[in-house]
C-alpha cells in the first residue's frame, strides 16, 4: 500500500473487509503509524473514529497498534523468538454468568493464530462451578506458545431437563490476544484489567476491579520459526531493547 501510494499522487487504495469495522480499520490505523503520521495508537484511533464512525476496535486491536508503534519508534523494539510457557490463569473477582448471578462454570481455550491448541473443557459434571465466595478462578494451563496467542474463557451451562435431554452451551466471558515476541524478557506475570479485555460486553456481569492474571515464564533460548517475520527489515538485533 505504501509503495503504491508513493508511486503517484493520483494512486488510490481501497480497503475493505467483511463488515468494514474491525479488520480494515486496524489495517488503516497501522498504515497511519507506518507512514509516521502518529507515534502512538491514540491519535490514529481518534482519526479512524472521526472518518469512519461505528468502527469496532477491541483492546487487543489497540494492543497490536501499540506493537506497530514499538517497531517504528526512534529506537525500534525488536521482538524476540523465545517461547512462552503459560503456567496458569487467575480471574478475580468471580464474574456472574450462571442463572443465580453468583458465579460461573469456566473453561479456557488457547489458540495460536486461528488454531486451537489447548482447551480445559471437559464433561459438564466434572467441571467446577465457582461462586462469589470462592474469590477467584484458578486454572492450571502449563502450555508453551509462541507468536500470536489468543486466550478465551467461556461459561459452560446446561439447559433444564433430564440428563439425556439437557443441552450444553457456552457463553464467552472474555478474550485476550497478544504476541509473545513483545513480552519483556524478565516478565513472570501478565495482568489484564477489564478495559484491556475483549468481549466484556455486559457490564453487570463483571464485578468492580475485574482482572485476569497469567503466570508465565519465557524460555531461555530462541526457537526458530519457518516464516520470515514481517518486521525483519525494520529492526535488527542491534536495536533490541
Amino acid at each position: 500500500m505504501y509503495n503504491w501510494l508513493l508511486q503517484n499522487p493520483k494512486n488510490v487504495c481501497v480497503v475493505h473487509c467483511l463488515d468494514g469495522r474491525a479488520a480494515s480499520s486496524i489495517l488503516v490505523g497501522a498504515m497511519f503509524i507506518f507512514c509516521n503520521l502518529y507515534s502512538t495508537p491514540g491519535p490514529a484511533i481518534r482519526l479512524l473514529y472521526a472518518k469512519r464512525p461505528g468502527i469496532g476496535l477491541s483492546p487487543s486491536h489497540r494492543r497490536y497498534l501499540g506493537y506497530m508503534c514499538d517497531l517504528l519508534a526512534d529506537k525500534p523494539y525488536c521482538p524476540h523468538f523465545k517461547p512462552l510457557t503459560i503456567k496458569s490463569i487467575t480471574v478475580s473477582p468471580i464474574p456472574f454468568f450462571n442463572k443465580q448471578r453468583n458465579g460461573c462454570r469456566p473453561y479456557c481455550d488457547v489458540l495460536i493464530g486461528e488454531t486451537k491448541i489447548y482447551s480445559t473443557c471437559t464433561d459438564f459434571e466434572r467441571m467446577k462451578e465457582y461462586r462469589v465466595q470462592d474469590g477467584k478462578i484458578f486454572i492450571p494451563l502449563n502450555i508453551t506458545v509462541q507468536g500470536d496467542v489468543v486466550i478465551s474463557m467461556y461459561h459452560l451451562r446446561s439447559t433444564i431437563g433430564s440428563r439425556l435431554q439437557a443441552k450444553v452451551t457456552n457463553t464467552q466471558i472474555f478474550q485476550l490476544q497478544f504476541h509473545t515476541g513483545f513480552i519483556p524478557l524478565d516478565t513472570t506475570v501478565l495482568k489484564f484489567t477489564k478495559p484491556e479485555l475483549d468481549a466484556c460486553d455486559v457490564p453487570e456481569k463483571y464485578p468492580q476491579l475485574f482482572q485476569v492474571t497469567l503466570d508465565v515464564e519465557l524460555q531461555p533460548h530462541d526457537k526458530v520459526i519457518d516464516l520470515t517475520p514481517p518486521w525483519e527489515h525494520y529492526c535488527t538485533k542491534d536495536n533490541l531493547t
